[in-house]
């Protein structure tokens, strides 16, 4: 799963001489809550709408309500940016995005390719992207937990076949180590047409501890 499939492409962008009050109305409009700065085809920037409400011209205190206006209608989206921006390439996978996003804690990064801005991902993209993994989108299809899970590989095979036989359809599957407790491996699976209880039970009956079985909307 990489970044271009799931980011937003030609995302809205302003220009760093864009009036504070404008982009605001630009990302109230779009419902929107960050904007790329431009300078010709140049990223230099980027701003966020907490950044944008919590603007304000310095020494502020020492004005007077009309002045404090003035200058706050005058204020442009250059002066309050961030000017050292987190991109990634398109071709990046979603986990290295997702591991560069929570390294530098921050919500969206522009996505650049050959020096041009071609689109924005956004954690949300990436939270979408991952219940899509999981199969969480999946109708009436079911989540089952096998805790405790074996190290041997081959035993995400008897799992497969067990349910193979009983012509279930498998939907998703991951192999989960350490979380939340060091050490600890999680089979997490999600199936559908498939006698669950039936399933549920020769997994039990085959040694595994099920731990969890929740069904979908």
């Amino acid at each position: 799963m990489f970044v271009k499939y799931w980011m937003k492409s030609n995302p809205i962008t302003v220009s760093a001489d864009t009036l504070v009050i404008d982009a605001k109305k630009l990302m109230k409009n779009h419902k929107i809550s960050r904007l790329p700065v431009m300078k010709g085809d140049r990223l230099v920037g980027i701003v966020t709408l907490s950044g944008l409400r919590e603007a304000q011209p310095s020494k502020a205190t020492s004005l007077s309500i009309h002045e404090l206006n003035y200058l706050l209608a005058k204020m442009t989206v250059d002066e309050i940016m961030t000017r050292e921006v987190i991109t990634c390439p398109p071709d990046m996978t979603l986990e290295k995005a997702a591991v560069l996003g929570t390294k530098y804690g921050i919500g969206a990064m522009p996505v650049v390719e050959n020096g041009k801005i071609i689109g924005i991902i956004t954690e949300s993209d990436i939270f979408r992207a991952f219940l899509q993994m999981l199969g969480a989108t999946h109708k009436e299809s079911t989540r089952i937990t096998l805790d405790n899970f074996p190290q041997e590989q081959d035993e995400i095979i008897k799992v497969i076949k067990t349910l193979d036989e009983m012509k279930g359809i498998l939907v998703s599957l991951a192999l989960v180590d350490d979380i939340p407790i060091e050490g600890k491996r999680e089979l997490v699976f999600r199936v559908k047409d498939v006698e669950v209880e039936v399933l549920v039970n020769q997994l039990k009956a085959s040694g595994y501890v099920v731990s969890s079985v929740s069904k979908a909307g």
